[in-house]
């Protein structure tokens, strides 16, 4: 970033190659979906270009852009809760789905299916969480953030994250305990 800072662009195109999964993975965990989450992507880039020089080496910088990333998606959020969506088949014989990628299910062994339906399943699961719980999970668990990084992005206390990290990973032992009994 600092040298971003000092206008090398091909220091944003690394920052960008190395930081685009993460942050579009944690967007789309937070958003449910794909289009919102590639569209918070390109916004927080932007939101970084636009801000480098706000940037203080402080803190971590993936935490300066994981806060970044948490404002641009609780802003969306924020927005869709004042839009009404409809939405219409094509025809009466159409079928919704849940995902953008339909996969042949014929093209997989056995375990994969198996694999994809658990984590689709835990995903679920982690839909249910109350969104501070979800977040602060997401970011411990798939992103892999201390405890005060994520204190630093959710702008808490470190007492708040433990709390709700233990509170979500109990309830999710609560909804996963039936799945967990049939694979032992």
């Amino acid at each position: 970033m600092a040298e971003y800072k000092l206008g090398d662009q091909t220091a944003l195109e690394e920052i960008f190659q190395r930081y685009k999964r993460p942050i579009l993975n944690y967007a789309y965990r937070l958003l449910n979906n794909r289009a919102d989450a590639e569209d918070a992507v390109g916004d927080v880039f932007c939101a970084l270009a636009s801000r480098k020089s706000d940037y203080k080496p402080r803190a971590k910088f993936s935490t300066w852009l994981y806060t970044i990333a948490h404002n641009i998606c609780i802003s969306r959020i924020r927005k869709k809760r004042r839009v009404i969506f409809m939405w219409f088949k094509r025809d009466k014989d159409a079928e919704e789905y849940e995902s953008w990628d339909v996969v042949d299910a014929k093209s997989f062994p056995d375990a994969l299916i198996e694999a994809k339906d658990t984590a689709q399943y835990v995903r679920r699961a982690i839909s249910k969480l109350s969104f501070a719980q979800r977040e602060a999970l997401i970011l411990r668990e798939y992103h892999n953030l201390s405890y005060e990084e994520i204190s630093n992005v959710l702008k808490t206390n470190v007492s708040r994250v433990r709390i709700l990290i233990f509170r979500a990973r109990r309830k999710l032992k609560k909804i996963l305990l039936p799945l967990i009994e049939e694979a032992g």
